[in-house]
């Protein structure tokens, strides 16, 4: 029974994450300097799941190119929406925002939910970049194209697990395209990615706590 256990749960997984693409659907860049916490309080823990946890082959096993997973723990900060978006700068100037989702956050303690950017490759050559958030059954997922592109070296790197006040925005991870180098060294470093690479897409996060 268990040889077709992992098969439906990958399909369960993809459908809601691809099915439900129009929900919440939203690309903004916000005023970060509006995200500034006030004063320090007991944060929110967010952490990227280590590549041998199980959803990782689940997502592989669907088609899925690359992928990060976050899980967020509110803990006892009753917030009340996520929003998290990807950022896009080349050659380290800002384009703008090219992908975003915001959604309310379920009013439930020591209930965590998870966060996920994948980039499936699509058929025609295009990536089908998806930004998802799951908590138990309930997904909104955000969904866009972009062009391959002819680079010579892609890299996709996590941030480290941290705890952030409500408010407050963070970048959870980057992934990073250029052409003419064959290798891409991962950094905790934003500002430096951002100036030493061609093409680099942050996805950023605020948990928002509405005053």
């Amino acid at each position: 029974m268990r040889r077709y256990f992992y098969p439906i749960l990958a399909c369960l997984l993809v459908t809601a994450l691809v099915l439900s693409g129009c929900e919440g659907s939203r690309s903004e860049t916000l005023d970060l300097d509006n995200h500034v916490p006030k004063q320090e309080i007991n944060g929110i823990s967010i952490q990227t799941l280590p590549m041998e946890d199980e959803e990782y082959a689940v997502l592989k096993a669907a088609g899925v190119g690359n992928s990060m997973v976050f899980e967020v723990n509110p803990g006892e900060i009753q917030a009340d929406r996520v929003h998290v978006w990807i950022d896009q700068y080349v050659n380290g100037e800002s384009k703008g925002s090219v992908l975003g989702l915001e959604t309310l956050l379920d009013q439930v303690q020591d209930n965590p939910f998870r966060l996920y950017l994948t980039t499936p490759v699509m058929s025609e050559g295009d990536e089908g970049w998806t930004l998802a958030y799951r908590q138990k059954g309930n997904v909104v997922s955000s969904k866009f194209e972009i062009p391959k592109g002819d680079f010579d070296s892609t890299m996709i790197h996590s941030m480290p697990p941290t705890t952030v006040n409500p408010n407050e925005t963070i970048a959870l991870g980057v992934i990073v395209r250029n052409k003419g180098k064959d290798h891409v060294e991962s950094s905790d470093n934003i500002e430096a990615i951002i100036r030493d690479n061609q093409d680099v897409h942050v996805l950023r996060c605020t948990i928002i706590k509405n005053k």
